[in-house]
This record gives structure tokens, sequence and C-alpha cells, in this order.
């Protein structure tokens, strides 16, 4: 299933935001902020300390164990081998600085980025949140995290300082659309994890009530108006009865809803894996979980809103289709594999010839030369 990308109008836009404040630095970053969030912060950068409610820094820290604990399993190991004369070794580095974009008072997001990037081994920790984000607990947790500063610059005039300014590598997080056009422009200078879109929930429900399959729909619609959700069942009489729930409870800033009949679970795979959404939520059937191939994330008899802030899995996932080629962030966007050939007395004859052969044959003289 095709969705849109970005407008081309935004992309110019921002290009020009990006391109004044790699210029201009803080003074035209700052304008911007006084321009699109009514604040000029006087010290842009703010280091990490204690302080906020302690019952939401402590809920925060409880969602960063859950993540750390599964996520510390996927730091890759380094690989050696010898072939032919050659020992080949691929060994894993950080990236040097990364910056994490949280939306404004988005905690949760804070913990599902840093977690990832200080697992990975990152040396400095960027936050670049709007100003009206920086709030006492976002600030405790920051610190909790080992973030380094907190820059109070928000949208993408904020993310072209971190890379034009402060020298990030990586830049990873969501965000509205001129955020994410201001990484798509970014990305030509930097690494993204994504471009992330609007939040899409696809339901499969069989054998529960039709609250249940419900309540995980409405949660993620609750995200705005762009967002969406499909609910597929074999039951006819439970797609009617969601139907009903949504029109009861549906406000004018949530997204759509569709419900579909299906035969079986088989159906439903093939129906998730042409939409790709960023969430699957499965009840009844926990096989449907292991059917499919495109999709962000997934949780079984649970509502979605677990992914989103304990459940293990980081919750900035694939959108627009984009779970076809990828998943959500871990700690290998935060890494990078170098790759090591050291010869080991002689070269095999037959490994250096062909690569004479290859050399002669694509046309590279110096190339066959030197081997």
């Amino acid at each position: 299933m095709r969705r849109g990308g970005l407008p081309r109008d935004v992309v110019k836009g921002v290009e020009a935001v990006v391109d004044d404040v790699a210029e201009r630095g803080l003074e035209a970053a700052l304008r911007y902020s006084e321009q699109f969030d009514g604040v000029k912060p006087s010290a842009p950068i703010v280091e990490p300390r204690a302080g906020g409610d302690p019952a939401v820094v402590k809920a925060a820290l409880e969602a960063a164990e859950s993540l750390r604990l599964v996520y510390e399993r996927l730091v890759p190991p380094d690989a050696v081998d010898y072939y032919g004369g050659f020992m080949r070794l691929i060994y894993w580095r950080p990236v040097d600085r990364a910056a994490l974009y949280v939306p404004a008072r988005y905690i949760s997001t804070l913990v599902m980025l840093a977690v990832p990037a200080s697992l990975a081994g990152v040396r400095e920790i960027y936050v670049v949140t709007p100003p009206r984000g920086v709030t006492g607990e976002l600030l405790a947790v920051a610190k909790e995290l080992g973030v380094k500063g907190v820059l109070q610059i928000g949208g993408p005039h904020g993310l072209a300082y971190a890379v034009f300014h402060i020298g990030v590598d990586v830049v990873a997080g969501p965000g509205g659309l001129y955020v994410q056009a201001g990484k798509y422009v970014l990305s030509q200078y930097v690494g993204v994890d994504g471009i992330e879109g609007p939040t899409e929930l696809v339901v499969y429900a069989e054998g529960v009530a039709p609250e249940v399959a419900a309540k995980g729909a409405l949660a993620q619609l609750e995200h705005g108006p762009t967002s969406f959700a499909h609910v597929l069942s074999p039951d006819e009489e439970l797609l009617r009865a969601v139907e009903e729930i949504y029109r009861r409870e549906r406000t004018s800033s949530m997204g759509p809803l569709h419900v579909k009949k299906v035969a079986g679970v088989e159906e439903a795979a093939r129906i998730v894996d042409e939409i790709a959404p960023e969430h699957l939520e499965v009840w009844g059937r926990r096989e449907l979980a292991f059917m499919v191939k495109n999709v962000g994330a997934v949780s079984i008899n649970a509502p979605s809103p677990y992914l989103d802030y304990v459940a293990g899995i980081c919750h900035v996932l694939p959108t627009g289709g984009t779970a076809r080629w990828r998943g959500p962030v871990t700690p290998l966007n935060f890494l990078k594999p170098i790759g090591v050939a050291e010869a080991v007395g002689a070269v095999d004859p037959a490994l250096a010839e062909a690569a004479r052969v290859l050399a002669k044959y694509e046309g590279f003289q110096r190339h066959f030369e030197a081997i």
C-alpha cells in the first residue's frame, strides 16, 4: 500500500531554514525559535539535572529498564574469519555524537531513544526539543540516562543547529511534518533513523469482546486526524460493535477507523503485509504475529499502548509503509561496521588470480598491476 511522502513545498521551505541555520548558526536558530515557538531561549543548551515529579521520573526509568534488558542483547559481536591468506574482521563502533528529537513533553520518547544510543556506546547524546518540552522531569530523566545536553530549540532549525554546530553524526526520533522534512533534508549530511509519519495500527481480533478490540485502536487514533487504524476479524458482529464504539467515542482530533471481515489469519497476514503498518495488535490468534513480515512492532493479547511505554520495544517505529524494509530504533541505528582484511603470509594464488581477472574485465589496469 503506497502512502504519500513529504509535500514538496514543505521540503523546499525547510531546505531554506536548514541552509540559513547552517550559515548563520545560533542567531538563525534562535530567530526561528522565536518565530515558530514564541520563545528565544537565553541559553540554548541546558545541562540535565535532578528535579521534576518523582513519580513521573520513576515511571520513565522503569520503562528504560524494561527496554535496556532486551536491547542490550542486540549489541552485535565482532566477526572474525580466515580465508585464502586473509584474516577478515568486521568490528562495530558507535557514532561519536547523536541528536535525539523528543517532541514536547514526550518523556517516553527520550527513553526509547536514549537507551539504545547509550547501549551502542555513543560518546555524546543530545536531546533536541522545543522550549516548552524542557521540563524538570525531562531534565531528570535525561541526567539518569547519560544525556550530555538538552538543546531547547525544536523543529528543523533545532536539528540543523545540532548537525552543523554541535556536530552530531546521527539524528533520530519522531516529530511533526516539518521535523521529518528536516530529517529528510539533513540526511544528506548525517545518518537518520527514518522519516516517521502519522501513527498506524492494524488490529486482529478473534474471540474477544468488541471493547477489547477497540480500545487499542482508539488509543492510537488520538495521536491526531492523520493517524489511522484497521480492525480485521472473521467475526462480523464484533466488527459492527467496534464500528459503533468508534462512532460513539470518536473525537474531532481522531483519525479514521476501518473494519474488514477476513476468512482467518492467512488473509489477515496478507493484508497486514500489504499495509506494512507501524503497529499490529493481535487478540486470540498469536500465530498471526509470526506469519507477518512487514510490521514495526506487534503486541499480542495486550493493548498497543504497552508498546508505547513499558513492553520493552522502542516506540519509534517505521510508518508510511517503510516497515517493508526497516524496523524499530535499536542500538544498531547508532553503530557502524568497519571491515578489516589483513594479509597473513602469502595470498592464495587462485584468489589472487580471481582478483586479476575481475580487474581486467572491469577495465582497471592499475588494479590489475597492483595485485
